[in-house]
């Protein structure tokens, strides 16, 4: 999964940097034209993190410019698992005492779902979903018992926002039930 939100932070810095050495204005000046402390400014201006709109609207009329914030969908790289197969290869790993062979999908697919989510990473979960169909998918992981709290917590919480509810009950004694 790719985060781009270092981009955006290195982005809007060197915007406002940018701008304020176009205008010719020191840190000063701005920090005083936006009510703010030049350390703030400065702070902004060297990839800070934990930008606040409020500041950045003050800052963008400081120095004559137009604040916007847009939200775009993120593209996800499509899963290159094109069959059964080949996701019982990318798969297997994490079938250490039983090997994964393509009925398994088939005949015991919450059980696979189980340990995809509990041991695999996102690029397998979504190899999986893409292999057995997202309603499928989804079914399965409305059917699983076997997984930690945590990951059981998660995964009804997706299914919440899917308008589907979880039917099992924890039945995996872990550590984190303490």
């Amino acid at each position: 999964m790719h985060d781009n939100s270092m981009e955006i932070r290195s982005s809007v810095s060197r915007q406002l940097r940018r701008r304020r050495l176009e205008l010719g204005l020191s840190l000063t000046e701005v920090a005083r034209r936006a009510e703010t402390s030049a350390a703030t400014l400065s702070r902004y201006e060297h990839d800070w993190i934990r930008f606040e709109t409020h500041t950045l609207r003050k800052l963008a009329v400081a120095l004559g410019c137009e604040l916007s914030i847009e939200l775009r969908p993120r593209t996800r790289r499509r899963s290159t698992v094109r069959n059964t197969r080949e996701a019982c290869a990318r798969l297997k790993r994490l079938f250490w005492d039983h090997p994964l062979n393509e009925a398994d999908f088939k005949t015991h697919p919450v059980w696979v779902v189980e340990r995809v989510l509990e041991y695999g990473a996102l690029d397998d979960i979504h190899a999986l979903r893409d292999t057995m169909g997202r309603k499928s998918f989804l079914k399965a992981v409305a059917a699983a018992g076997r997984v930690s709290p945590r990951t059981r917590n998660f995964w009804c919480q997706i299914l919440e926002m899917e308008g589907m509810s979880c039917t099992k009950k924890f039945s995996r004694n872990t550590a984190w039930n303490s």
